[in-house]
């Protein structure tokens, strides 16, 4: 005899409903709203300078150059996790609950980026504010590499999956930048400019590291998918 149709489609239903369940989208559109909250969020710091008696307005400009500085690092920065983010999410298939969670909490340090970048373009060569900013963008940093080690381990979350070196590959744009920051921390009392220095340079150089990686992959695959 033939089995229940009706089952057959309950069961089709069932499995129809736990794939939509699964579907990384609505994780994708939280995390695009995150993004464009905070990159909005930071610009609102840098504001039109006000002019004192007998002031120059090249003057005043001088004094929001701090502010404007950090916006433009922290506005970069942004950029980098988010296409960081889009470009892991564009190897996932579907999501799990460890995953949805590990994304939740790399949010929280990216929140806290336009409070970190107003504190340091208000006091870019203070040591506190250097660090605070340092150790959030470490915190941002270990979150990338928890969902990058939990994500591409999993192969039933990817759409393929991954090799051994591209795994290293992805690991390493992910936990280099960390390193970095806390050497900043760590020379932010002794030398502050230095340490901002390395906040405003490692975009360039994670830029050209992409650019490098990306011209010399002819036949292979493991950097064709980073941005």
């Amino acid at each position: 005899m033939d089995s229940d149709p009706a089952g057959r489609d309950g069961d089709q239903a069932l499995a129809d409903a736990m794939e939509r369940a699964h579907d990384p989208a609505r994780v994708l559109a939280l995390s695009d709203g995150v993004f464009a909250i905070i990159i909005t969020l930071l610009v609102l710091d840098v504001r039109v300078p006000e002019l004192g008696q007998g002031q120059a307005l090249a003057d005043a400009l001088r004094e929001i150059r701090p502010s404007l500085t950090a916006f433009v690092i922290s506005f970069i920065l942004a950029g980098m996790y988010w296409v960081s983010h889009r470009d892991l999410f564009g190897q996932i298939r579907r999501t799990d609950r460890g995953l949805v969670w590990l994304n939740i909490l790399y949010l929280l340090p990216l929140c806290l980026l336009p409070f970190a970048a107003s504190l340091l373009g208000r006091h870019d060569r203070d040591p506190v504010a250097l660090r605070i900013y340092g150790l959030t963008l470490v915190a941002i940093a270990v979150m990338r590499v928890a969902i990058w080690l939990y994500a591409t381990n999993r192969t039933q979350l990817l759409w393929v999956r991954l090799d051994e070196r591209q795994r290293r590959v992805g690991l390493a744009l992910t936990l280099v930048p960390g390193i970095v920051y806390l050497v900043a921390i760590a020379v932010a009392d002794v030398a502050p400019t230095v340490s901002l220095a390395i906040f405003a340079g490692l975009p360039v150089l994670y830029f050209l590291s992409i650019t490098v990686l990306r011209r010399g992959s002819t036949g292979r695959r493991e950097f064709v998918n980073f941005t």
